[in-house]
C-alpha cells in the first residue's frame, strides 16, 4: 500500500487516519462523503494470514519513495488488480506551527525589561514618601501623648519658666501646735506635701499640700465651719491660697474630739517652713501660724482672772468669780479687732422674791468709750426665791486693745422697790 503524508504539515500517516496526529488537519477528501452501494456480485480475494509477516521497513524520508522497498522472498502479496495511475508529488514543505502548539515564554523577564529605572525610582519614591508620612503621624502620635501627660505632672519652680517636670515625692513636716478658733481646739499635727494624696477623690492642682489636725469642740453647742472661707495658706509673697477639700465636713458636735485633714491646692511645690497657716473669715478675727513646728502663739491663749469682786444688786448677793479674755466663744469667732470677755457670775437670792430681769435689760460692759451689752447669757432665769450658789456667764464682745472694764448693772426705777445702779472694775 502506498504511503499517505500530511498535506498540510508532510508528516507521515498510517492507513486509514483521517486526522493528522502532528497539526490536526483532515486527511481523508472525502471524509463525510456517502460511499456508493456495493453490488451483491462484487467479489474480495481472501485476507491471508499476516501473523507471520517480515516487519516492514521504515517509511522513506518526506519527499516521498526514492526506491522501491526491497522484496522479501518469504512475503506473500496476494493477486491484486493494477492500481490506479496516480501521479507522486513531493511533500510539500511544513507549514508554520500553529499559535496553541508553541510553547509559552517566561513572561517575568519581559515585563522586568520593560520597566525602565525611571519607573523603578518613581516606586522606590513612593514607598519612601508613605514611610515617612507615617512616621511623621507615629511621631505627632507621640508628642500628643507626652504633652496631655505633661498637662497633669507635677513641676517644681516657677509654671511660667518652663522647668522639667518631676513628680513632687511626699514631704511631711512635723508641727504639734494647738489653738482655738471658733471654740474649737485645733492641734496642728503635721503638714504634708505631695503631687496628690489617694484619699483625695478630686484633687485640683499639680501639687496638694495637706493639713493633718485633731478637733475638739469643749462647748454644749455645735460649731459649723466652713473651711473653705476660715482657713487659707498664705504664700511667702503674701498671696493667700484658700482651703479645698477636707476629710470631714465642718459640722462639729458638742463634746466632740476627732482626727481630720484639709488639703489646698498649690500650683508649685513651696518649702513647708515658707507656708503660713491662717484660720479666720474676712470679717472675723485672723490666726496666722507659720508652719516652722515653733511659731509663738501665745497671742491667741485664753487670759483669765479670778477677781471674787462682791456686790449686792435688786436683793440678790452677787460675786464676780471670773473673767476671761479670748477671741472666740459660745462657737464663734470675734469680729475684726475685737475680742470676747466672758464674766462668770454667782448669784445667791436670800430675799423671798424671785427676780426676773434679764441680762440684755441690765447689765452692760464699758471699756474706754464703748459700752456694749450682752451677746450670750447663761444664768439662771428666774433667779427664785431662796437660791443659793447659782452660775452662770455673761458674754461681751469688747475692742482688743483695752485691758481696763467696768461690769455695769443698770438702775430700775420701776421697780417695786427701784433698784439702784452698781459696778465693779476689773482689769485684764
Amino acid at each position: 500500500m502506498a504511503q499517505t503524508f500530511c498535506p498540510q504539515c508532510g508528516s507521515p500517516m498510517t492507513p486509514g487516519q483521517r486526522f493528522c496526529s502532528n497539526c490536526g488537519s483532515t486527511i481523508d477528501a472525502g471524509f463525510g462523503v456517502p460511499t456508493a452501494a456495493a453490488s451483491s456480485g462484487d467479489q474480495y480475494p481472501p485476507v491471508p494470514n499476516m501473523s507471520n509477516a517480515a516487519t516492514p521497513p521504515p517509511p522513506p524520508p518526506f519527499g516521498g519513495y526514492n526506491q522501491a522497498p526491497p522484496s522479501s522472498t518469504n512475503t506473500y502479496y496476494p493477486p491484486q488488480a493494477a492500481p490506479a495511475q496516480q501521479n507522486f508529488q513531493a511533500a510539500p514543505a511544513p507549514a508554520s506551527i500553529p499559535t496553541f502548539a508553541k510553547p509559552v515564554k517566561d513572561s517575568s523577564k519581559g515585563v522586568l525589561g520593560q520597566i525602565g529605572c525611571g519607573v523603578l525610582l518613581v516606586i522606590l519614591l513612593i514607598v519612601g514618601l508613605c514611610a515617612g508620612g507615617s512616621y511623621l503621624v507615629y511621631r505627632y502620635v507621640i508628642n500628643a501623648a507626652n504633652s496631655t501627660t505633661t498637662g497633669t505632672t507635677t513641676t517644681t519652680g516657677s509654671n511660667s519658666n518652663g522647668g522639667t517636670p518631676q513628680a513632687i515625692t511626699l514631704t511631711t513636716a512635723q508641727i504639734n501646735q494647738s489653738l482655738t478658733y471658733s471654740s474649737v481646739d485645733f492641734t496642728i499635727v503635721n503638714v504634708q506635701e505631695a503631687s496628690s494624696f489617694t484619699d483625695d477623690s478630686s484633687p485640683s492642682s499639680p501639687v496638694t499640700l495637706r493639713v493633718n489636725v485633731t478637733e475638739h469642740n469643749p462647748t454644749t453647742d455645735t460649731v459649723y465651719m466652713n473651711y473653705t472661707n476660715q482657713l487659707q495658706i498664705v504664700l511667702p509673697d503674701k498671696t493667700t491660697v484658700t482651703a479645698g477639700t477636707s476629710k470631714i465636713d465642718g459640722i462639729i458636735g458638742q463634746a466632740v474630739q476627732r482626727t481630720n485633714w484639709i488639703d489646698f491646692p498649690l500650683t508649685k511645690s513651696i518649702p513647708i517652713n515658707q507656708l503660713t497657716l491662717q484660720f479666720g473669715a474676712a470679717s472675723e478675727t485672723l490666726l496666722s501660724v507659720p508652719l516652722t513646728g515653733s511659731a509663738d502663739l501665745s497671742a491667741y491663749k485664753l487670759k483669765s482672772i479670778t477677781p471674787n469682786a462682791t456686790f449686792q444688786y435688786g436683793g440678790v448677793n452677787w460675786t464676780l468669780t471670773s473673767v476671761t479674755s479670748s477671741l472666740s466663744a459660745n462657737g464663734k469667732q470675734a469680729d475684726t479687732g475685737m475680742r470676747f470677755i466672758v464674766l462668770t457670775l454667782k448669784a445667791d437670792n436670800p430675799s423671798t422674791n424671785g427676780t426676773f430681769y434679764t441680762s440684755a435689760d441690765t447689765m452692760r460692759l464699758q471699756s474706754g468709750s464703748v459700752t456694749n451689752s450682752s451677746t450670750n447669757n447663761t444664768l439662771p432665769y428666774p433667779l427664785s426665791a431662796g437660791t443659793t450658789g447659782a452660775t452662770g456667764t455673761i458674754t461681751f464682745m469688747m475692742p482688743q486693745n483695752n485691758s481696763s472694764f467696768t461690769f455695769i448693772l443698770l438702775a430700775q426705777a420701776t421697780a417695786n422697790p427701784p433698784i439702784a445702779q452698781v459696778s465693779t472694775n476689773f482689769q485684764i
